[in-house]
């Protein structure tokens, strides 16, 4: 099918791949939600064979649950989290050296933005850019190597701001410019994340998507990410909000909505008049939560509120045009006609009411005039149950919106012009972590009212600003009061609250303004309000909103690559491979790379390293968290001169695949059925002797003896964690025998080689009587298949077992039949 067309702008030519050759003969894929018609697009541009595009096209026509790929053209990252996956290009690269044609091909595939997500000013513990640079100068110097050395590959420095405002303020484009031959070619940007922040994006209508394990480093070296069509639902916004509520209130309505319909792994689609309603920065604050909800991404589609916005964040209003004409010839931009949604809910905007939530049951909603119904037993000298004694805006989502902080900003302005003075009982916060906020708040000359009002103004939330007064802590504690802690958009406030406070709720921006003017969170705060005529009116706030002028966003972004000094001062060694220093803790060569040779499928006379149940978590596979004394990643510290206060967590030393291949199975809850100590630890049969599981695996390569692990229902499930599955690798078992496993789990240890055999349906460890002490023989064809029976030999001084092991997994989920072992041999080939 050839759906190749071009079009014409400003005497330019560009191609694209046109949607409406494909509507003209299919008519109803016309209806597909904008969202999937992006999936279809991309999915027919990178078919290769008239087959795979019969099955694309019934795929979307029947929208039935089959696999399709995503293909994205940039990823985004955050801190160190890509670390590992750089490394093994840069091992490849030594593995190479002396063929330099080969060094030149071996990159990422797809643009890769890295960003530190460090904060304006303000450091917890009084750290600054220059000291973070210093404690992690192995890791700062490997990143600008590969900044330098590698192509696709860009490093936005410490002290740049935090990654949600750079994502949607400068990094997004929305449509992708690539050219081939020539050529220019346009397509949908869609975006993958390594954490959920990615997902921000989908409220300037890039589609992202969220992933971890394995998938990171399968999408460096170009292969898409494979998932079932998902299903679409609809939310429809109808009507417009009424006065006495701001955008917040809508946003944490829809949240509760959202969460009350429940989701599973769908895309959530935005549509509706009422859409006018939610700002950009309103549906980014959504997007962002979207994993949260079990969603696949909350999309919004692009509308000229979006490019709106892309033209004065980017200032690029010829671009935005070339958008917006890409945009309509796909049948891309937002119509609000009808289209084919799976399900849809509605939303009247008219029915709403200000918005609180209980921190304890994050969840559900409360009226304020419930409030008014709390019970006040225990009085003290200035605070009495009820009292507000924190009061934080956090701007680094939901209220970096510039409407939500102006209108925010003109609450507090009314204050000082009526006299009123905020509670001095209350400890107020603003956490401002974007230089945009900070900028505009200063040039629209409202930062100062909330100064009047006695809040701090600091760019992190470091444990310390939740510290109380002395007097009020002792107040609270003599007449052990029941007091309060308000909060707008700091989501994670109920983790870091002071101990003496038992009662925490989140809300917008404004309404906290007016509750620091109160004594309590019982205060009527809508009555007085409506009174005082506190709440400024939208005229007011658009008045203020047109006077901001957009090119600050060029001003600040101007520079945004090149970093402050300290970073500048980094001295890389200038060539195409890393010069490896051999005592770095935190960067060393690719162990895994040089195991990444094929091996023979048959195993023989492999040892059991351990026997696990049910439920195995990959946060009890991979190593996570503060590296133990005398654990076996503490020992290799301590042999390195690194004394215990400087170990560190397990996230910080990824880069070292000594460490991290040391903390496998390295959790106090892990329970191993051969020996009764619980922890990370197993029995070496041959010595008779319990020893830690990382250190039974040297002794088995040093005896050059596969090893093989049991387990019972689920292995695998969790978040999806890359040395979850590399460390398995690392290790050297070659299989995994197991009850069930969990899908992804299990189709990420077949990219890594590592076989992934489950019992059949009448056996398990228990029935078989396994003790460890056994050996192991697995009998494989040359090519292995899927839902196919393969032989498995138990044999100990108790007698022999022959029985079968299924390969069950699913086809589709074969990554063309190859795994990461061969992909990357493959790449080292060309």
């Amino acid at each position: 099918m050839n759906i190749l067309n071009s079009f014409e702008i400003e005497n330019e030519l560009f191609y694209y791949y046109d949607l409406k050759k494909v509507f003209s003969i299919y008519e109803s894929l016309r209806n597909l939600p904008i969202s999937l018609k992006i999936l279809l697009e991309e999915n027919l541009r990178k078919a290769t064979s008239d087959e795979e595009i019969e099955y694309i096209i019934d795929t979307f026509l029947t929208r039935k649950n089959s696999f399709i790929n995503f293909y994205p053209s940039r990823m985004i990252t955050q801190d160190f989290t890509i670390l590992p996956s750089l490394i093994d290009l840069a091992s490849l690269r030594e593995k190479v050296k002396d063929t330099p044609e080969k060094i030149d091909k071996i990159n990422p595939k797809l643009t890769v933005d890295l960003l530190f997500d460090y904060d304006l000013e303000h450091y917890c513990l009084s750290e600054n850019i220059k000291s973070q640079i210093e404690k992690n100068k192995d890791k700062y110097k490997f990143i600008k190597w590969s900044q330098t050395n590698f192509s696709n590959f860009r490093v936005i420095p410490p002290g740049s701001g935090i990654c949600h405002q750079l994502n949607l303020e400068y990094l997004s484009t929305i449509i992708h410019l690539e050219q081939k031959d020539g050529k220019n070619y346009l397509f949908p940007e869609t975006v993958l994340g390594s954490n959920s922040n990615s997902s921000i994006t989908n409220s300037l209508g890039v589609l992202s998507y969220s992933v971890g394990g394995i998938d990171t480093q399968l999408s460096l070296l170009g292969y898409p990410i494979k998932f079932k069509l998902p299903k679409v639902l609809g939310v429809n916004i109808k009507g417009k909000l009424r006065k006495g509520l701001t955008s917040s209130d809508l946003v944490l309505y829809l949240k509760f909505r959202l969460k009350e319909h429940g989701i599973n792994k769908q895309i959530v689609e935005f549509l509706g008049d009422g859409l006018s309603e939610l700002t950009l920065e309103d549906r980014s604050y959504l997007s962002n939560m979207a994993t949260k909800y079990g969603a696949i991404s909350f999309y919004f589609p692009i509308e000229d509120k979006t490019l709106l916005y892309f033209t004065n964040t980017k200032n690029s209003n010829e671009f935005s045009k070339l958008i917006k004409r890409y945009l309509k010839n796909q049948e891309l931009f937002f119509e609000n006609k009808e289209l084919s949604f799976d399900e849809t809910i509605e939303i009247n905007l008219d029915e709403l009411e200000p918005i609180i939530f209980d921190y304890k049951d994050i969840e559900n909603k409360v009226r304020i005039k419930e409030l008014d119904n709390l019970y006040i037993t225990k009085e003290g000298i200035t605070l009495k149950d009820t009292s507000i004694v924190l009061a934080s805006i956090n701007t680094c989502t939901m209220v970096s919106n510039p409407y939500l902080l102006i209108h925010a900003g003109l609450v507090a302005k009314k204050a000082y012009e009526l006299g009123l003075k905020a509670n001095e009982n209350i400890k107020k916060v603003l956490i401002i972590k974007s230089h945009i906020v900070k900028s505009y708040l200063t040039k629209l000359d409202l930062l100062k009212y909330f100064e009047y009002l006695g809040f701090d103004i600091i760019g992190n939330e470091c444990d310390t600003i939740y510290l109380l007064d002395e007097r009020i802590e002792e107040e609270i504690r003599k007449y052990n009061l029941n007091v309060v802690s308000i909060s707008s958009g700091n989501r994670h406030l109920k983790e870091k609250i002071h101990p003496l406070i038992k009662s925490s709720y989140l809300m917008s921006p404004s309404l906290l303004i007016v509750y620091t003017l109160g004594q309590t969170i019982k205060s009527n705060i809508i009555k007085e309000m409506k009174s005082c005529e506190f709440w400024p009116n939208n005229d007011l706030v658009i008045e203020y909103l047109d006077k901001l002028d957009f090119k600050f966003y060029k001003e600040i972004y101007n520079n945004i690559f090149l970093g402050d000094i300290s970073w500048q001062n980094i001295q890389i060694f200038k060539s195409k491979t890393f010069d490896w220093d051999e005592n770095s803790i935190d960067i060393k060569q690719s162990n895994f790379i040089n195991s990444v040779e094929d091996e023979n499928n048959q195993i023989e006379n492999a040892a059991i390293l351990a026997l696990l149940g049910d439920n195995i978590e990959t946060k009890y596979i991979s190593p996570q968290g503060q590296i133990s004394l005398y654990s076996e990643a503490g020992n290799y510290l301590e042999q390195k001169g690194i004394k215990s206060f400087d170990y560190n967590t397990f996230e910080s030393r990824c880069g070292n695949f000594e460490i991290m291949s040391r903390g496998m199975f390295d959790n106090v809850s892990l329970k191993n059925k051969i020996i009764s100590k619980e922890g990370g630890f197993t029995k070496d049969f041959e010595k008779d002797e319990i020893v830690s599981i990382y250190e039974l695996a040297q002794r088995f390569k040093q005896r050059q003896r596969p090893l093989v692990l049991f387990a019972g229902e689920n292995f695998g499930i969790g978040e999806e964690i890359e040395w979850s599955i590399k460390g398995i690798k690392e290790l050297g078992i070659r299989a995994i025998i197991a009850k069930s496993f969990d899908k992804k789990y299990k189709s990420d240890l077949h990219c890594l080689g590592i076989l992934a055999l489950e019992f059949t349906e009448n056996e398990d460890i228990n029935i078989l009587a396994l003790k460890g002490d056994e050996l192991i023989d697995i009998y494989l064809d040359e090519r292995i298949k899927t839902n196919s029976l393969y032989n498995l030999i138990i044999s100990s001084n108790r007698g022999i077992i022959d029985t079968k092991l299924n390969n069950s997994i699913d086809e589709s989920n074969y990554k063309n039949n190859s795994n990461l072992s061969s992909l990357l041999n493959d790449l080292i080939a060309k």
